[in-house]
């Protein structure tokens, strides 16, 4: 029997990449394969383009919003949506190709084989990142270093967005108690995560630096990475 799959992907202002992305996700046969696009009410037209192609893929999902809520809000609304749906495996990814869908059938497999969660990651043997600045790689691994210390995180690429789920991980990690809306919800779900002692894997990817579109990584985003360490540490999350 073949399990219900889910990816959930953010978008604000992807119009370069989008349409590309969906076909290229779908061409690659995946049986029992959705889509959820959730849009930020993107000015771009990214939610237009999306629901032009709901026509052709009659399991591609769009959840429109209001205005730009976070990247973590976001993934929350595509998770629970999946669920909705019955959905067993679910997984994130990034809509402008820095996430290579050519890894989905792989991470599809691990889940499968009895992992809870499979991360695509660029700190491991294999793994790379490709066309970051130097002040990008010292910000992400400065979060991953106070992580480790504060929080005793054992997942080598705990900001990874490139992940599968299979879905009892949300019988006992409740998406509702997840307090960050924008990126440093990756750190906070991973820590729950291996609070409740799941099987997590990581997997090497080439991680490429967007080519079209501009990056939604503020240095907001980035102060709240550290920002939300210190609230779990010392907040009792």
């Amino acid at each position: 029997m073949n399990k219900s799959i889910f990816i959930s992907i953010a978008t604000y202002n992807e119009k370069e990449n989008i349409e590309k992305l969906i076909r290229q996700i779908f061409v690659l046969g995946i049986s029992d394969l959705s889509i959820i696009i959730i849009d930020d009410n993107s000015p771009d037209g990214t939610a237009l383009i999306v629901e032009n192609l709901k026509s052709e893929f009659q399991n591609l999902f769009l959840i429109k919003r209001s205005g730009k809520l976070g990247y973590g809000s976001a993934h929350i609304a595509g998770f629970k949506l999946a669920m909705s749906q019955e959905a067993e495996i679910i997984i994130s990814m990034d809509a402008d190709f820095s996430h290579d869908p050519g890894y989905l059938k792989g991470m599809i497999e691990n889940i499968n084989s009895g992992l809870d969660v499979v991360v695509g990651s660029r700190k491991i043997n294999q793994g790379k990142v490709v066309g970051w600045s130097l002040w990008r790689k010292f910000c992400s691994q400065g979060a991953m270093t106070l992580s480790k210390i504060l929080l005793g995180i054992r997942t080598k690429d705990l900001t990874s967005g490139y992940r599968a789920y299979n879905k009892k991980v949300f019988d006992k990690v409740d998406l509702d108690k997840i307090k960050s809306e924008g990126y440093s919800f990756l750190e906070e779900l991973i820590y729950q995560l291996e609070k409740n002692n799941f099987m997590i894997k990581e997997v090497p990817i080439v991680f490429n630096d967007r080519r079209l579109g501009q990056s939604k990584l503020s240095r907001k985003e980035i102060l709240n990475f550290f920002i939300t360490i210190f609230k779990i540490k010392f907040g009792g999350r």
